[in-house]
């Protein structure tokens, strides 16, 4: 499932951004072939984030992002994957496995606050439940 709230930055930096989310997006996609859709509504939590600094997010995810520095642009990647006991499903005194699945949750961050921020599920074909919401679910409150 990906969710993608838009960025919308004055001058070049707003292109360097959106740009910079879809060339990571189709270099970890890269072989899948899809059809261009209209991105979802962003979640609630994806709203919540938007102004969030490094520090903030730092403070309340308990997860070490991948970061890269691209310019002026900072971008934190961060990975959840679904519990074991979700990825099989009991039937009576047997179980069969499903779908190993996870999200990517990617950041864009620009004078150290949160512009923009993409979801992509793992693998893409996957829809039910991303977790990516479950990454920042600290943050909220904050």
């Amino acid at each position: 499932m990906n969710h993608t709230i838009p960025i919308s930055v004055p001058n070049d930096s707003g292109i360097l951004l959106i740009s910079l989310l879809t060339l990571l997006s189709y270099l970890e996609l890269s072989g899948c072939a899809t059809t261009p859709t209209e991105p979802p509504a962003p979640s609630p939590t994806q709203k919540a984030l938007i102004g969030k600094t490094q520090q903030e997010l730092m403070s309340c995810v308990g997860i070490t992002p991948e970061v890269k520095i691209i310019g002026e642009v900072t971008v934190l990647k961060y990975y959840k994957e679904a519990s074991i006991l979700e990825e099989s499903s009991f039937v009576s005194k047997s179980s069969f496995p499903r779908v190993h699945h996870g999200c990517w949750a990617t950041l864009a961050l620009k004078n150290e606050r949160v512009e923009g921020i993409q979801y992509n599920s793992v693998p893409s074909s996957y829809k039910d439940d991303d977790h990516c919401d479950e990454i920042f679910e600290n943050c909220l409150g904050k």
